[in-house]
Formats: C-alpha cells, sequence, structure tokens
C-alpha cells in the first residue's frame, strides 16, 4: 500500500547586522560574498554550536534556525523531532538548548503554523509591527495543508565610539599557512599615544602570553558599554566545534576574573589597551542563503506531524561587521615607552555576538580562512 506525505516547509530567515554607519566620504563596503552555501568552497553553515568543523573551514552559526526547530518540537510536535532516517543534525538540534531566552529582548520572531489556518497572514502582520522595514517574506511551493515554522532575527551592536579603517592591507594567514590581503578597522600604529576615549572602548577579556609573543592569545570586547548586546573577538586554538572555543573563553576569562580579586592592579593593566598598543580587526560583509539538505525530504515520525513530509529547511544569514561611524577627532597624546601588544586578527580567530548577562550566543563564527574576508584593492 502507497502512502503519500504532505509537504511541510520549515523556513528560516536570520539576519545579524553590526557596525552599519560608515565614514563619511567613503563608497559603502561591498558584500564579500552573496548567494548559496554550495558555491563556498570553505565555509560551513551549522546547525547547532556543538556540530564538527571541518579542517581548514569557517563555521557560522546563528541562532534563527535552532528556535524555528524548537518552535516546531514545542507547538506541533509536542516533543522532540522525529525524522525518517535519523539524520545526525536532527539529534543534535534535539539536543541543543533553545536559543530564544539568550536573544536580545524585541530581536527574534517565532510563529509555527498551519497553511489552511492562516499562518502567512499571521507572519506577515506580526512581522511587520516588530520590523517595519522588513519585506514580507516569501514562501514560494508553499502547498495547501502544510504548515509553516518561520524565524526572523535581527540585531546590532553599535560601537560608543567608532574605530578607525585601516589604510594599509593586513595580511590574513589562514590555518594551511596561505596569505590574503584583506581589510580592517581599530586602533592603528600611527594612533599611538593618542585617542585615549577610544582605548578605553575595548575590554580585554584575557590574555595568553607576552605581548611580544606571535603566538599570543586572547579574547576582546569590541565595546564594553554596549548594551543589550557585545560582539567579542578571540584569536585562540581551533577546537572542534564552537562550542568547545565558547567553552574555553568561558574558562579563560573566569581566571582572569580571580585573578582581579587577587591582584587587581595587574589584573586591570591585562583588561586595558595601552596608549601604544594596536587593535586590528578584519572587515566582514557578507550573506549566505543555506538549505540543510540532510534534513529536506524526510517524513515526520511524530504522531501529530503524520503524513507531513520535512520539504524546506532554509536559514539566510547577513552578517557586516565594521568600523561604524564618523571619523574621530584627535585627542592630546601623553608619552611613554611600554612594550607595545598587538591584539591583531591576522589568522584564524573566534567572532561572537552574545546579549549581555546570557550564558550562550546567539551568533558565533570560526574564521579559518579568507574566503568571507573583505579582500584588499587598492
Amino acid at each position: 500500500m502507497l502512502t503519500y506525505s504532505r509537504p511541510a516547509i520549515i523556513v528560516c530567515v536570520a539576519l545579524a547586522a553590526l557596525s552599519c554607519a560608515r565614514e563619511p566620504g567613503t563608497l559603502p563596503m561591498d558584500r564579500t560574498f552573496d548567494g548559496i552555501s554550495t558555491d563556498l568552497k570553505s565555509t560551513q553553515i551549522v546547525p547547532t554550536l556543538g556540530t564538527e568543523i571541518e579542517n581548514g573551514h569557517n563555521a557560522v552559526w546563528c541562532a534563527s534556525f535552532l528556535a524555528v526547530w524548537k518552535s516546531l518540537a514545542s507547538d506541533l510536535a509536542e516533543g522532540d523531532i522525529s525524522l525518517d532516517g535519523a539524520p545526525p543534525a536532527a539529534a543534535l538540534l534535539n539536543k541543543a538548548e533553545d536559543p530564544t531566552p539568550h536573544t536580545p529582548t524585541g530581536s527574534l520572531y517565532v510563529a509555527t503554523g498551519w497553511e489552511h489556518k492562516g499562518i502567512i497572514e499571521k507572519i506577515n502582520k506580526e512581522l511587520r509591527a516588530a520590523f517595519p522595514e522588513r519585506l514580507p517574506p516569501a514562501f514560494p511551493g508553499l502547498a495547501p495543508q502544510s504548515f509553516v515554522t518561520y524565524a526572523y532575527l535581527e540585531a546590532n551592536v553599535k560601537f560608543s565610539i567608532p574605530y578607525f579603517q585601516s589604510r594599509t592591507p593586513m595580511q590574513f594567514t589562514d590555518s594551511s599557512g596561505a596569505k590574503t590581503e584583506v581589510t580592517s578597522f581599530g586602533i592603528r600604529s600611527q594612533d599611538e599615544y593618542a585617542y585615549g576615549r577610544l582605548r578605553a572602548q575595548p575590554r580585554v577579556l584575557f590574555r595568553q602570553g607576552e605581548p611580544f609573543d606571535a603566538d599570543m592569545e586572547f579574547a576582546i570586547d569590541l565595546c564594553a558599554d554596549s548594551s543589550p548586546s557585545q560582539i567579542v573577538v578571540a584569536r585562540i586554538k581551533r577546537e572542534s566545534s564552537l562550542t568547545a572555543m565558547l567553552e574555553r573563553i568561558e574558562n579563560e576569562v573566569a581566571a582572569a576574573e580571580a585573578l582581579m580579586k587577587k591582584d587587581t592592579g595587574y589584573a586591570s593593566y591585562l583588561q586595558t589597551i595601552g596608549p601604544n598598543d594596536i587593535l586590528l580587526v578584519p572587515d566582514l560583509f557578507w550573506r549566505v542563503s543555506h538549505r540543510f539538505s540532510e534534513l529536506e525530504g524526510k517524513s515526520f515520525l511524530n504522531p501529530k506531524l503524520q503524513g507531513q513530509r520535512l520539504d524546506v529547511a532554509q536559514q539566510d544569514i547577513l552578517f557586516r561587521l565594521d568600523r561604524s561611524g564618523a571619523e574621530l577627532k584627535s585627542e592630546a597624546k601623553t608619552y611613554a615607552l611600554p612594550i607595545p601588544t598587538l591584539y591583531v586578527l591576522d589568522r584564524p580567530f573566534l567572532i561572537y555576538m552574545k546579549k549581555r548577562g546570557a550564558t550562550a550566543p546567539y551568533f558565533a563564527m570560526w574564521v579559518d580562512n579568507g574566503e568571507l574576508l573583505t579582500p584588499w584593492t587598492k
């Protein structure tokens, strides 16, 4: 006896936009990549933070798809999602924690429902109210009597004081040793002994190694007073997953906080960007559309979803990180001769967005190669 599955659609759209203001008089930065994930050679879009990262690959995770999965599980399936063939990604998604509590208030919209009960109209109305500038989503090929689970995430971290755009290329060295000239922003060598307010903006969360050590590891909150979210960059050794790297940072930060209680003066010194320290961060601006093909075409085994098939499991992510704002006016210089510390992200690094006080981020990216960095052009 033949059985037929009615198609269900999960569509997830995520937008993470950082520091979108530009320096007056400069041209808008073009996206390094704008297309589908299968056109990327060395970048993974992972469903969970715990997904294993392939050697030599970038890894990108955003909370929106996991939020969609959890909404489907609680609102329709009434339990963990079970799919025909038991794809490993489904098990990882079921095991992962719901990211919704870790997102800033008002940044995440999630809706789940049936087509014949008006879910599309509900999404359009509520999304317009929550994000007035967002165009209504399209659901091509949506069949009657099917369901939709949809999420939209939009978050911004605006630096209180804009950083400088570097006028020279950064030479980014990936994990294989290949070098790429890319654009960057931050506090440059020519800015030494000046811009005290700008130097006070970032906070070094931890530092392992000496200032002159080429293998020094560190994590920096790029704007310590940003709210409700923070943006952290970390030059650390690669781990097997984003979860492992985030846990490493948490452990190092906890150790740094313990040191603060024992030796406040030295710990405060380690947290600050000194008068001749350098901080440079590569520019990022890309959009990628990804289909979780390992989940698509699978029939649901949950009794509440019997007869339904997962037809589309899609996530669109737009991410931008730049200097954010106008050129700074000069401050008076002071003079000293400390050994400069180079906080330069010119090799593989981690970047993540997190609501302050939350235990998990809502966006994380391991940059292992230059595929999604902005190339330098004269």
